[in-house]
This record gives C-alpha cells, structure tokens and sequence, in this order.
C-alpha cells in the first residue's frame, strides 16, 4: 500500500469520524408559521454535517426525514406539515450522534374561543436569571397541558444581537436546561428591541444575526435585519409585533408612516376577537430610579394608542423596562414584562396617573382566554402572584342587524356625510385617518347627523361608532 493511499484511507477515516460526532450548539427551537398544519423546528451544529428530524403524535415517532444545511453557518431548518390543529406532536433530532427531543402542539382550528399562551422578555446577560423563569413557565404546562402552546417575547434577547457569541452564550447557552427545554417546546415570536441591533464597540445596526436565528415572514419580505414587523393568528387571538426600530436607529424608537399604515389596516382587518400589540419600548411604563431612566415611549401614546381604542385592542405588551409595571389608558392596559433575566430596574412609580402597579421582580405572564373572557396573571419564578388582570370583551362580533342600523351618505363625497341612525342609544362617533390619529369626536343626539371633515386631505377615513357595548366601524371616502 502506497503512502498516498494510506494518508486517503486516514483523511476518510477522520471525516468519517468528525460527520458522526457533531453538537447541537442551538436547538432544536421552534417558530409559527401562522398555519395551523405546520410547525418549522430549528437546529444549528458545530461543524458540517446531515441531520434526520423524526415525528409523530407517539414517541414511536413513525415519520422521518433528511435535513440538510442551509446558510454557512452549520444550520437546519425543517417545516413539519400536514399536522392536526390542537394536537400535540413529538419530535427528535439526530446530528451526528447527539439526539435532542421535543414537542409541541399544533395550533388549533381558527374558530377556537380557549387560547392559553406566556409572556416575557428583556433576558439579556443572565441565562441563569431566565432559567428560573423558565422553568416556573415549564411548571405551568406540566400543570396545564393545554398551555403549551406559544411564547411571545419582548425583546432583548441578547447583550449585543449583532455578535455571534452572546447568542451561544446568553441566549442558546445549553448548560441551562429549562431555556433550552421551553424553546423546543414553544414556539416563540418575538419582537425586536434595542439590543438585537447592538455590535461590537456597542456600535449600531440592522438585526442580522436575529434575523439568522429567527427568519420570521414580514409583511416587506425583509431578509436584512430590518423592517421587522408582522402578526399571526393563533384560535380567536390576533397579535400584531411591531418594530420600534424600523428607521434603523434607536432614536427616536418609532415607527415609520409605512408601517403604521400597516398597522391601523392589520388591525382592522382582523375579525379575531382578540387583538395584542407586542412591542419592545412602553408608551407607559413606571420609569425606574437609577441610570438614565427610560421614559415613557411618545410614538405609542401618540400613534399607536388611538389604533388601540378604535380597533378594540385590549393590551400592549413591551419590555424595555427591567420590572413588571401595569398601566391603563382608557380601555387599553400597558404592560411592561421586562423581568425575563437582565439586572432588575427600580420603577418610581410615576406615569402620569395610570399606573395601576409595579414591582421591580423577575417574572412572565400567563394570558388564559374563554371565550369573550380573559385572564392575565403576572408571576414570579417562585409562583407567586404579582397580579391577576380581568378583560372582557363585550361582544364576539356586531350582528348583521346592528350594523345595518347605520347608513352613511354619500360615501364617496367631498367631505360632508350624513350619518344616520336607525335605534340611538348612547352613540359616540370618532373617525380616524389611515394612520389611527383621531381627527373628530362627537356624541350623536338625532336620528341623522352631518359630519364634516372637508378640511382634511383627500383618502380614506375610518369612522368607529359606539353604540352601548358595541363598536361599528365604516370606512369613509374623502374624494
């Protein structure tokens, strides 16, 4: 045997090894494809290598399938389709000899009205701080299976999301077991806050590696770290996740005329009975007492406040804030979840007003919905309740009937509408432009009212009439 083919023999030989040894570094994890037949299940290795994923409703996992790389970066990515909403799926990884398990439950059909899901954020540099938050999270779904559905996350996943290495170790750090289990048993959709545009030198950019980790679908099909807004549907509930950052800089945190466009016309356009917004930066918050004090978030006051009470939205989740902190603006209750790990904050306790309470504690919530019902409870790693909020929704949806007791004309017209109102009892009319800005409000007292908004631009308006419990909202042509 030649020298030559003895070195071939041992170069075969030493591949064959290292494709039969690799790590899972990150995963397996999960993300929502807003379908309630499918499921996209994550991995990254340590070095090249082919992956089988395997699943079924039993461990005897009876489907299988070749995974190959994609991107250069030793990742996996695979969509499990054809799954039965409502039903609870196992699944397993092998890359090389290392075998990581999970499960989760497919979403269920799209007229559920009992929807259970978990809040928190703002994790940052201390994986072992998130770990137990993650494992009280974990308790719960052992407790209430029917909970283990998705997590939505208010951002700040890492100290600095532009570098490769807080990933692995703050965020897919695998020495923290309860982390590493909860992400491969929900999937999480998160919002993008400061940190995740953060590099080296602290110096500012696109959240390219966030996006490398978690490919959601925007509404733009941005691939690039930025534009990072969307929203999904999971049973009765509506989640609108917004990007504070979409003008590629800290600040202002706010969003572009594009995407609150976006916004107001999500919003509207959905018939779930239930709507969230998820954000990073709080229109109301509690402040805090030490460093340069985060203040209350102006864009979400001004812009994205009205969008809430005209389209019923009951709560705004954010983060930023490293404390748990209650507000309530009209009907819409501000949350501030931000006690997922990173150094606790002291709120002050001052927003103008609103603040219905705070507490500087690690800590996720848990949104239990029935029906019309909903019950979000805040707690604490050593689950104990900080705080139990009750939200109705007055009604599922408006009967044809209700509806059609309002007519508007002419629409299109020049400005001036005459609403008329078959049955009048306690009705407040408001209209909004396309950007959720209120431009008129007015108590309706007859049968048939004028309405002049002639001094506005030529568009469409929204009009949102409350009669008693009930909203009816027209759109309305200014030509």
């Amino acid at each position: 045997m030649t020298m030559k083919t003895i070195l071939t023999a041992a170069m075969v030989s030493i591949l064959g090894f290292l494709a039969n040894s690799q790590t899972i570094l990150k995963g397996p994890y999960l993300l929502y494809p807003n379908d309630n037949t499918k499921m996209t299940v994550m991995w990254q290795s340590d070095a090249f290598t082919n992956s089988v994923i395997y699943w079924d409703t039993t461990l005897n996992y009876g489907n299988s399938s070749s995974v190959t790389e994609f991107g250069n970066d030793h990742q996996f990515k695979y969509i499990i389709q054809n799954l039965i909403p409502a039903q609870k799926y196992f699944y397993k990884v092998e890359c090389g000899t290392d075998i990581k398990t999970g499960s989760f439950m497919a979403a269920p059909d799209s007229n559920a009205k009992d929807v259970s899901f978990y809040i928190y954020g703002d994790t940052r540099s201390h994986p072992e701080n998130q770990n137990t938050v993650t494992e009280r999270i974990l308790s719960e779904i052992n407790n209430d299976p029917a909970s283990q559905t998705f997590c939505i996350f208010t951002g700040d996943c890492v100290t600095r999301g532009n570098v490769e290495s807080n990933w692995q170790n703050e965020y897919f750090n695998s020495s923290y077991l309860n982390n590493e289990k909860l992400k491969s048993m929900l999937p999480y959709l998160i919002a993008r806050g400061n940190h995740e545009n953060d590099g080296a030198n602290s110096s500012i950019g696109n959240a390219t590696v966030f996006y490398k980790y978690w490919p959601y679908t925007f509404v733009d099909g941005s691939t690039d770290g930025d534009n990072m807004y969307y929203s999904f549907d999971y049973g009765s509930v509506h989640v609108a996740v917004v990007d504070q950052y979409d003008n590629g800089s800290y600040n202002p945190a706010e969003l572009s005329s594009v995407q609150l466009a976006w916004l107001q016309n999500d919003l509207a356009s959905s018939d779930k009975t239930w709507k969230f917004i998820l954000l990073h930066e709080p229109g109301w918050s509690a402040k805090y007492t030490v460093k340069a004090e985060h203040g209350n978030n102006a864009d979400v006051q001004s812009n994205i406040q009205p969008l809430c009470t005209q389209n019923n939205v009951k709560a705004v989740f954010a983060g930023h804030n490293h404390y748990y902190a209650h507000c309530k603006v009209d009907s819409v209750n501000h949350f501030t979840l931000g006690g997922g790990g990173a150094p606790l904050y002291t709120p002050s306790n001052t927003s103008g007003g609103v603040l219905v309470y705070a507490e500087s504690t690690f800590h996720f919530m848990k949104v239990q919905i029935h029906d019309n019902n909903a019950t979000l409870t805040a707690i604490r790693p050593d689950g104990s309740v900080i705080e139990t909020t009750n939200l109705h929704m007055p009604t599922s949806g408006v009967s044809s009937n209700i509806i059609n007791k309002i007519k508007v004309y002419p629409n299109p017209s020049n400005g001036i509408f005459s609403v008329q109102i078959l049955s009048l009892s306690n009705a407040d009319l408001y209209i909004y432009d396309m950007f959720g800005r209120k431009i008129l409000k007015k108590k309706l007292t007859s049968k048939t009212n004028n309405i002049d908004i002639s001094n506005f631009k030529e568009g469409v308006y929204l009009m949102s009439v409350k009669i008693n419990d009930q909203i009816i909202q027209k759109k309305l042509v200014l030509k």
